[in-house]
């Protein structure tokens, strides 16, 4: 009978020592410093496979206890494929649980619309990120340089205008061009391409302010004009302190039926990205283009930053016609032809 005792004794010991040995393996913190990382759960991976990865990013101390807790909890194919955050001295009961409900997964995501990108743009970064492929970016918001009176074979873009009034404006047969703001935005991985539109134009009507508009309005212009020559300026200014100077030019152009000739129209139109285009560019056939076709293009070139569009709306009054972008990035204006041929002999031998 005590032989017995003692055996029982021994096996309680022996138990408890276990019990603890687990309980602290389960339960308790893994060594670490508390040291948060990222872990990327593979689709269709394996819990051998996920053990080995965390032990290999010094995120799990006992890989055989994990995958006994896994087939345990019959969860091996309930972990949660994607990019989860997990801190380095997590218990393993907390690791198995974060990655089985996917509560660490980074869901959101920043991407960066830079000032003055147009819609080829803005759809080849999207597709680059990972989010959405570039065509199917243009079939939400048009395409480029597109007349949609003219191509009837295309599908045209998503009408937004019952959703947002400053756009009753804009004709219905061109893209959305100049309407997306320009400005970093925070995301869902999963958002449609629908839904990023939407932050983007939401995002504009915010930033145009109502001074802008009743401004425009007693101008005699329309928003849309004023984003069409924000968005030249945007390509043709380098410095915040030359563009309301190159919408006096301009303006300067309009009042008198003289051609714009901007040189970023007839790279809008060739989908290139140079300082100066060839003739057979300018030559082009496309309304966009304002050597081709006199006053202002059908609509915006890019999405212009706020700064090109106050410049469209408060525009300097001056004599210029003409001015050239010299190759230390400085503008040069001229107010006759004359003048402006000297400048493009000084400057560029032509």
């Amino acid at each position: 009978m005590r032989k017995f005792l003692i055996l029982v004794l021994i096996l309680f010991i022996i138990l408890a020592v276990l019990g603890g040995w687990l309980f602290k393996i389960i339960f308790v913190s893994q060594k670490g410093e508390g040291i948060v990382k990222n872990f990327i759960v593979a689709q269709g991976a394996g819990a051998s496979e996920i053990s080995q990865e965390l032990k290999n990013q010094e995120l799990l101390d006992n890989s055989f206890i994990f995958k006994a807790l896994i087939w345990l909890k019959k969860s091996e194919n309930k972990i949660k494929a994607g990019e989860h955050k997990i801190q380095d001295n997590w218990s393993l009961n907390k690791l198995i649980n974060v990655l089985i409900s996917g509560s660490s997964i980074e869901n959101e995501m920043n991407i960066i619309i830079i000032e003055g990108w147009d819609l080829r743009d803005i759809g080849y970064y999207l597709e680059d990120q990972g989010i959405a492929k570039a065509e199917e970016f243009w079939d939400i918001v048009g395409y480029p340089a597109i007349d949609y009176n003219r191509n009837l074979d295309l599908s045209r873009p998503i009408d937004f205008s019952q959703d947002y009034e400053f756009l009753k404006d804009k004709p219905k047969n061109i893209s959305l061009e100049g309407y997306l703001f320009p400005d970093t935005y925070r995301i869902f991985k999963n958002s449609s391409v629908e839904v990023i539109v939407k932050k983007m134009l939401d995002n504009f009507n915010n930033k145009i302010s109502d001074e802008m508009l009743e401004e425009i309005k007693v101008q005699g212009k329309t928003l849309h004009e004023i984003l069409t020559l924000a968005s030249i300026i945007e390509k043709e200014a380098r410095q915040p302190e030359d563009k309301k100077r190159v919408a006096g030019v301009y303006y300067n152009r309009l009042k008198i039926n003289m051609a714009l000739q901007a040189d970023p129209t007839a790279n809008y139109v060739t989908g290139k990205k140079i300082d100066r285009p060839s003739l057979d560019d300018i030559g082009s056939d496309n309304p966009y283009n304002t050597y081709k076709y006199p006053g202002l293009p059908p609509g915006p070139i890019c999405n212009p930053g706020l700064d090109s569009i106050r410049a469209a709306i408060y525009s300097e009054k001056n004599d210029y016609y003409y001015f050239i972008n010299t190759p230390a990035g400085d503008m040069i204006f001229a107010k006759n032809f004359e003048e402006h041929k000297q400048n493009r002999l000084r400057y560029f031998n032509n």
